[in-house]
């Protein structure tokens, strides 16, 4: 059994609070047998480690589908991408506004899975060029497109429409972008 010290215990909670936007319940911690031991009881762990004890009426106060997604927004920013409903404080509630997480994640604004990223540049095409110039000098070859940054990767994809296409119209590549060869007449796929 490894032992751990109640300094590791105290940075480990204080990381899966920051993680879940609120103070983790018990469930939410994998140590919550040996922190409540070591402790006393998970109420003055949470102490401890400078946390509010969680409070269910307390999270029970968003109570409107609109108060879930501003939420979920305010979540999303401190987490660089949107919430999953692991990572989500109010979680429980959502299915009692919607169906599914996927639906809730839709009436939000957010993408599903994509990073957010703050204070987002603005590249002129030829910034676009120079950075993927650059990641293609160090490669040797032309990069692919998860080998530059994700922030020039975005740039890209509004600008040009997809990496294919960028490559193709800034000379990196003479082959010019296709469609999906999988779809044929009737829009099925082969």
């Amino acid at each position: 059994m490894k032992k751990y010290s109640d300094d590791y215990l105290i940075e480990e909670i204080q990381k899966c609070a920051k993680r879940l936007g609120h103070s983790p319940r018990s469930k939410d911690f994998p140590h919550y047998s040996l922190a409540s031991q070591r402790f006393g009881n998970w109420e003055a762990f949470l102490k401890a480690a400078g946390l509010s004890v969680y409070n269910r009426r307390q999270i029970k106060s968003v109570n409107s589908r609109y108060g879930l997604a501003k939420a979920a927004q305010d979540q999303a920013l401190t987490l660089g991408h949107a919430p999953n409903s692991k990572e989500f404080k109010y979680a429980h509630i959502v299915y009692e506004f919607f169906t599914n997480w996927d639906e809730f994640i839709k009436f939000t604004g957010l993408k599903p899975k994509e990073k957010l990223i703050k204070n987002k540049k603005v590249y002129t095409q030829e910034e676009l060029v120079a950075e993927v110039r650059v990641v293609e000098a160090k490669l040797g070859r032309i990069p692919k497109c998860s080998e530059v940054s994700y922030g020039i990767y975005v740039a890209v994809r509004k600008q040009y429409g997809g990496w294919k296409s960028f490559l193709y119209k800034e000379g990196f590549s003479e082959k010019a972008p296709t469609m999906n060869s999988n779809i044929h007449k009737g829009g099925e796929k082969v």
